[in-house]
């Protein structure tokens, strides 16, 4: 939970579950505003705090949108404490206390000996060291920008791309196999592991495989996040397997399974974006 704290730099509040953070470059898009998947891990962050528990699941709707330098209040309010599992609201408003994002989800303590295991198959990919680099958000859609048509260069270390490094390995068997699958190995710049927040803050990248099995240049905004956690372990690379589902006048739908490096189940997330198409100029 430190880890988590100092990433997303939190601090507490004057009264019980409330914390703070600003908006600070690598919470936020390329746009300077803030960035989904930091809403989502500051609600993984809190919620764990103020019940002292693991996270189970987390959904984050987003309100409205906060600029660079905001600072934003979040609230992490156990509804109901269970024996085994707590219930949790969180809210976060910007400084004239409007809501910027709304969550709801769940922590709790595992059972010795209760019910475990993966129901899913991870996808045969090269490994991390063998995989090519991404150097900008948008290296992933250059591969659908027209003739003649370049991919601007955005600032180097900008946004997310300050604190974790993405690269994208050659996919040689995927278990459920469809337009758009999209394979990231992700780890963070300072090389510590990763937790089920932060995993949560890399996982924003559902829209991009809807662009990628569409072949359009297009991003997306977040209307929501979700994610559904398991025992994670030690890890230094995650791998997120991205698949798209379905889009519909410009909404797209998808989910992402996240795999640890020895290819455990670590969670389960699912995404819901307004598409934004980039009209790229003549390079």
């Amino acid at each position: 939970m430190q880890s988590d704290t100092d990433f997303l730099g939190l601090a507490q509040g004057n009264e019980p579950g409330m914390f703070h953070f600003t908006v600070a470059d690598h919470l936020a898009r390329l746009d300077g505003r803030l960035y989904g998947g930091t809403a989502i891990a500051a609600s993984i962050a809190t919620a764990e705090l103020v019940s002292n528990r693991r996270a189970l699941w987390m959904t984050t709707q987003f309100v409205a949108t906060a600029e660079h330098g905001t600072d934003v209040t979040v609230l992490a309010e156990v509804l109901a404490p269970g024996r085994r599992t707590s219930q949790v609201r969180v809210t976060g408003t910007d400084n004239e206390g409007r809501v910027v994002f709304a969550s709801l989800g769940a922590t709790g303590r595992y059972r010795e000996g209760g019910l475990t295991g993966e129901l899913e198959n991870p996808p045969v990919v090269g490994s991390p060291e063998d995989a090519e680099v991404w150097t900008s958000p948008f290296s992933g859609l250059a591969r659908f920008a027209s003739p003649g048509f370049t991919i601007p260069p955005v600032p180097q270390k900008s946004g997310f791309s300050r604190v974790i490094e993405i690269r994208e390995p050659e996919v040689l068997d995927h278990p459920d196999p469809g337009p758009g699958r999209l394979c990231l190995w992700v780890r963070r710049a300072d090389r510590e592991p990763i937790s089920p927040a932060v995993a949560a803050y890399m996982a924003d990248m559902v829209p991009l495989s809807v662009a990628h099995a569409f072949g359009v240049v297009a991003g997306g905004t977040s209307l929501d996040n979700t994610i559904r956690i398991g025992a994670f372990v030690e890890s230094e690379w995650i791998l997120l397997d991205l698949r798209p589902h379905l889009a519909v006048g410009d909404y797209g739908h998808g989910a992402a399974h996240i795999w640890s490096q020895d290819r455990r189940l670590l969670a389960t997330a699912s995404q819901t974006a307004s598409m934004i198409h980039f009209d790229f100029g003549p390079g």
